[in-house]
């Protein structure tokens, strides 16, 4: 087996920075690997990538110590334009790389830089469409496909150059669940069909667990773990240490060895099949008098709707179809709702009605007793803090502190009230910058945390997050999580928009389900999260938690916690 990729002390700091990005990493790849880098934001996994695909140090620029060498080839003497015909590269958005306004042209237009006759041309791309299965949408515009689709096309204009090695930065961290299905689906299918080799910075443990051959983990621009899958997940210091989400399945069975350690003798489960294993070697008890089954929730009674929504129906223009189709809802203060659905569902569009950024065609939206089609936005905006998607939109100013100190001006605040909710929000959402930096030189983690900061500060009644896991790494999406549940329990109201069942299930005290513009469901959590069979027929990945309690009888169990004090209680010995 040949080596692709290999490192050596490899050092890496950006141009006008003291900090070393990357220090002392050394790597090698063989042909065949599926090798995943895991890890914190900004650890340093996007900063190793662009070293493989040249764009370190030919593009970005900064001091480079140390020697790498892809396919033989020193990347230091050998540019992105060469590399690219080896290793492909594939960015977490793809709308920062699907640029043309046909898939046919978008498919094309890295070959043609490669200067490959037309015969040789269409013959890869008539190869790449049967395999993508996008045959007969030639025609089609990407920019109206789903962010999944896109993702899909982004990933087939590199395999048309058909490299050696594919680069996966985080493929699936900004898709619903159909475009993680798909990007997984279609990278188990590369493995399986095209052979090839392939890093990937990735989040889905449990697809990780499953199919990687080596995982890596990163912190503070070093490697500090590597192993299998199972010697990973198996480390429980280290992944205390790190931050790393665990398998589910894994984090159930550390909290049952710290219990029982004379039980859980043997390694810890890793995968559903594993964990299945482990339970039947050694046995539950179901005669315990312990309680077994979750009973169901009741729904909390709303004292008082701090958001209306009555039959709201919206369409960005008459000639468009209806994005939201007779909406009724009420948003209580205190609540804590998490709304789910697949892109194009309209969840964005309905919670931008939330603070009047956009207003009702037909039907009504009331907050705090206000019509949000009679009340300005900026009044609005007071009372419901809204985080969108894109935090980078969001922002305008050229320091940190111009960008969150202007609205507190704005009130007629203080400077010394002024920097203390400064200092109070960074605290929140754990952001450590200097306030004399732009907003545009943070990480896109960084750059979320922000944005929650900048609507932190000014103190609303209700916090409207869209996707704000999104750049997170897990450490950090918990601490986020606890931020929101302290404002909660403090009065406040939130609603979250995400797609990561696993951190909804953790907060949501309910959830709610669109599809094509209508409410599909809503209940409390463990109801919609735990009915396995109704999220499979919608398209959504349940929970492994949940897979797992339906197997072994525990039904009506969602969080880690409760199952693994079910299972406890329950195991025999």
């Amino acid at each position: 087996m040949s080596t692709l990729i290999d490192i050596e002390n490899l050092w890496f700091k950006y141009l006008a920075s003291d900090e070393w990005v990357l220090k002392n990493i050394n790597f090698k790849m063989m042909e065949g690997e599926t090798v995943v880098i895991m890890g914190p934001s900004g650890c340093g996994k996007s900063t190793l990538l662009y070293t493989l695909v040249g764009m370190i140090p030919h593009v970005i620029r900064g001091e480079l110590r140390g020697r790498v060498t892809v396919l033989g080839m020193n990347v230091g003497e050998v540019g992105p334009q060469t590399l690219s015909r080896y290793i492909g590269f594939v960015f977490q958005n793809p709308e920062l790389q699907v640029i043309m306004p046909t898939v046919l042209e978008e498919l094309v237009f890295g070959l043609e830089n490669l200067n490959l006759s037309r015969e040789e041309i269409k013959e890869r791309v008539d190869e790449i469409l049967d395999f993508i299965g996008f045959r007969g949408r030639e025609f089609e515009d990407p920019h109206n496909m789903s962010p999944g689709e896109k993702q899909v096309l982004a990933i087939a204009s590199v395999l048309a150059l058909r490299p050696k090695i594919l680069v996966l930065d985080e493929p699936t961290s900004m898709l619903d669940h159909v475009g993680t299905f798909k990007i997984l689906g279609l990278i188990e299918k590369l493995k399986k069909e095209m052979n090839l080799s392939l890093l990937v910075v990735e989040h889905r443990i449990e697809w990780i667990a499953e199919h990687a051959d080596r995982v890596i983990i990163m912190r503070d621009g070093e490697f500090v773990g590597e192993g299998t899958p199972q010697e990973i997940f198996n480390d429980v210091e280290l992944i205390q240490k790190t931050g790393v989400r665990p398998p589910q399945v894994s984090e159930i069975f550390y909290k049952i060895a710290l219990r029982k350690p004379q039980i859980i003798r043997s390694k810890i489960p890793v995968t559903m099949n594993e964990a299945l294993s482990v339970v039947s070697e050694i046995g539950l008890d179901t005669s315990s008098s312990q309680p077994f089954v979750q009973t169901e929730e009741p729904e909390k009674p709303c004292k008082e709707a701090l958001i209306s929504v009555r039959d709201l129906w919206f369409r960005y223009r008459k000639d468009l179809p209806w994005v939201l189709k007779g909406i009724n809802l009420d948003i209580c203060r205190g609540e804590f709702i998490a709304i789910i659905g697949h892109s194009g569902a309209g969840k964005t569009t309905l919670v931008k009605h939330f603070n009047g950024l956009l207003k009702p065609v037909k039907g009504s939206v009331i907050v705090a007793g206000r019509d949000t089609r009679k009340t300005p936005t900026s009044t609005l905006a007071r009372i419901v803090g809204m985080v969108m998607q894109n935090p980078e939109a969001q922002f305008f100013a050229s320091t940190l502190y111009e960008e969150m100190s202007f609205p507190l001006k704005r009130l007629g605040l203080r400077k010394e009230e002024i920097e203390s909710r400064i200092r109070e929000a960074f605290e929140v959402v754990d952001l450590v910058k200097p306030l004399s930096i732009s907003p545009h030189l943070l990480s896109f983690g960084e750059k979320h945390r922000l944005a929650i900061a900048s609507v932190l500060i000014l103190k609303p009644q209700a916090l409207v997050l869209d996707e704000p896991f999104s750049g997170l790494d897990y450490k950090r999406s918990l601490q986020l999580l606890i931020a929101l549940r302290r404002f909660v329990e403090s009065g406040g109201t939130v609603v979250l928009v995400a797609h990561d069942l696993q951190l909804i299930s953790e907060v949501a005290d309910r959830v709610i389900v669109l599809d094509n513009g209508i409410i599909k469901r809503s209940g409390n959590m463990r109801e919609v999260l735990g009915d396995v069979d109704w999220l499979r027929t919608q398209g959504f990945m349940p929970l492994q938690s949940t897979l797992l309690a339906r197997e072994i009888g525990l039904r009506g169990l969602v969080k880690t916690s409760e199952i693994s004090e079910a299972l406890v209680n329950v195991i025999k010995g």
